[in-house]
């Protein structure tokens, strides 16, 4: 951010709604939005190491345990869809207040949790709050950070997003070692009330409130249609004839959720944008890339945990290791991007992110954790080269009338491709475990057969997508959409 931050803080900004700022009380705006952006980062990921411990507690197996994390992003995908019309509506300042109130009071319900369905209620209430602020954040960059210094910032709130990807396990792997389960609720909590503090002061509007009502027929559609195909997901290799059902019901829930958006005048997510192909292949790129990095952030815990008999504090140390070069890295995309576009940094992160997956695949029969981590580490950081590129070029090509609309689809996205990877690679290494210990395999072995299935089906997908993701960022650059 060097450039951007160099700029004295009575210097005047004019966002792209005509409205003018000065700098200082920008930074002071984002700097708040991205001390909540830490928090909801950390909520995202903070059960990664606890699934094993949450099964155990509650005497449940590894796949309805999951659902902590896959009912948490069903939840979330649902409330970003909510976003761009709740912040049209009531405004930022009135969003980022609600959102920080459900965080807070979620954390409490989790810190006192008795029992599983207590636990799964506060994370449900806690990726409401997360989902209005997802999407929110990327949007008031657009509006009004100037269009040289965005990519920077946008990679800057991806780095603490990242962060807080980093430290989550760690600290719930503390907490669940020297503690308790529930404690590592009281991160959240301490953040949610430290952000709290800082809007009352620092959170303005950036735009002017607009007459726009939520669809309850359509938030009712899309939470029954994400919620049908991850059940499918997470059955697939399990019960594959009830999965099945699963997904094509869901899949017909989510068409008529579609059809619907597209003939209202103002729909709960407008995807008229996706129209335009540029936009629709960059989410599906965005999508894709998601489930890759999901592949290792909730798979590596369990191999750990699991094949390798480490503590939860050491499995969070470990994926400590593998956020931080994520975090780097999107510091780099950042100012790649605004350098050099598109081309070639998003087919750079496929590859990385295929190769590390591949890698990851390789190695873990060797059950050696230091060689894991760093190679999933660099896998991960593909996914940093997918990230910020192709979310920030995509947003700085449509109209200012639909940067939210937009911003909000890729929320969407991040929060399916969570949702997909967590129930399709828990899934099948949960359905591996079962199947394998029946047989009169060790529960380490069939764990480490688990992990190295799913890791398998992960670098598959992503092969296929990055050959995929050459063409798209040569059609960008052809096209003049790449910034470069």
């Amino acid at each position: 951010m060097g450039g951007a931050l160099a700029m004295a803080n009575s210097t005047m900004v004019t966002a792209k709604d005509g409205q003018q700022h000065s700098w200082g009380s920008i930074k002071l705006l984002l700097a708040t939005l991205i001390v909540s952006t830490l928090g909801d980062g950390f909520c995202g990921v903070m059960m990664s190491v606890a699934l094993p411990d949450i099964s155990e507690t509650y005497h449940i197996s590894l796949s309805v345990a999951n659902w902590v994390t896959v009912g948490y992003a069903i939840v979330a995908a649902t409330a970003v869809m909510c976003a761009a019309t709740v912040l049209a509506h009531y405004g930022l300042r009135k969003l980022f207040f609600f959102s920080r109130v459900l965080l807070i009071v979620s954390s409490v319900i989790g810190l006192f949790s008795l029992n599983f369905p207590m636990m799964l209620g506060s994370r449900l209430i806690q990726a409401v709050g997360s989902g209005l602020m997802f999407p929110t954040i990327n949007t008031v960059i657009i509006r009004i950070v100037p269009e040289r210094y965005s990519g920077r910032i946008v990679s800057l709130n991806s780095a603490i997003i990242g962060l807080g990807i980093a430290v989550a396990p760690l600290l719930s792997g503390l907490f669940l070692t020297y503690v308790s389960l529930t404690s590592m609720y009281a991160v959240p909590l301490v953040i949610g009330i430290i952000s709290l503090v800082m809007g009352v002061k620092f959170m303005f509007d950036v735009e002017a409130h607009q007459d726009r009502r939520l669809d309850l027929v359509s938030v009712l559609l899309a939470f029954v249609g994400l919620t049908m195909l991850m059940l499918g997901f997470s059955e697939l290799t399990h019960r594959t004839l009830t999965a099945s059902f699963m997904l094509v019901a869901g899949l017909v829930v989510l068409a008529w959720f579609t059809v619907r958006q597209l003939h209202m005048d103002r729909p709960l997510l407008n995807i008229r944008p996706l129209k335009n192909l540029s936009v629709s292949v960059g989410v599906v790129m965005y999508i894709m890339g998601g489930m890759g990095q999901q592949a290792v952030l909730l798979l590596l815990p369990l191999y750990l945990e699991r094949a390798c008999d480490y503590s939860d504090a050491a499995s969070g140390g470990f994926l400590l290791i593998v956020a931080l070069i994520y975090s780097g890295v999107t510091l780099v995309a950042g100012k790649s991007v605004d350098s050099h576009g598109i081309w070639p940094v998003l087919p750079i992160g496929f590859l990385v992110l295929t190769l590390g997956l591949f890698a990851v695949f390789g190695v873990a029969p060797l059950r050696n954790a230091w060689i894991i981590a760093v190679i999933a580490g660099i896998a991960a950081s593909g996914y940093a080269l997918v990230n910020v590129p192709d979310k920030d070029v995509v947003l700085e090509s449509v109209p200012d009338a639909d940067t939210a609309d937009v911003s909000s689809v890729f929320s969407t996205g991040a929060q399916i491709a969570s949702s997909i990877g967590s129930a399709l690679f828990v899934g099948i290494l949960s359905a591996d475990v079962l199947h394998r210990t029946a047989a009169g395999i060790g529960r380490h072995a069939a764990y480490a057969y688990g992990f190295q299935h799913s890791v398998l089906v992960g670098a598959i997908l992503e092969a296929v997508v990055l050959v995929a993701a050459v063409w798209y960022a040569r059609e960008m650059v052809k096209h003049g959409k790449a910034r470069n």
